[in-house]
């Protein structure tokens, strides 16, 4: 199974659900998304909101694919983890001029108030550029 993560779940953020899910992943090459991306603040820290669109912009992240320990149980947490914001869809992702189909979490409905575009599709440097913390990240 592929993973395209663009956000909380990324590698090195300390967030613990992170480091939980890349022990049962293979190393990811960088990738691209189309869509639109936001960031929503929480009390908790920011989160990133990809709405996907073929015809948007490209959102950065790194694709994966699990490795055998990665369970159906594992999947049932990843999903209750991203709540019912979100919605886990298939989509198209770039990887080295190839188009694979990767799992990600995409944004289920209307966005809440004080959310911010990200134009350039790169939540990690949005969180870096502002000096913000992600949600769930150490420190």
């Amino acid at each position: 199974m592929r993973f395209f993560l663009y956000g909380t779940l990324l590698a090195g953020s300390g967030n613990g659900v992170a480091t939980d899910l890349h022990r049962k992943l293979a190393p990811g090459s960088p990738a691209e998304a189309r869509g639109s991306l936001f960031a929503v603040p929480d009390p908790d820290g920011w989160y990133p909101a990809l709405m996907h669109d073929p015809e948007g912009g490209p959102v950065r992240g790194v694709m994966h694919e699990t490795l055998p320990p990665f369970s159906e149980a594992d999947l049932a947490a990843l999903d209750a983890y991203e709540g019912a914001d979100y919605v886990r869809a298939e989509i198209p992702v770039e990887d080295g001029g190839l188009t694979f189909m990767a799992h990600a979490w995409v944004w289920a409905g209307a966005l809440p108030s004080g959310a911010e575009p990200v134009p350039d599709g790169d939540f990690a440097a949005f969180l870096m550029r502002r000096g913000l913390r992600g949600f769930g990240f150490a420190g």
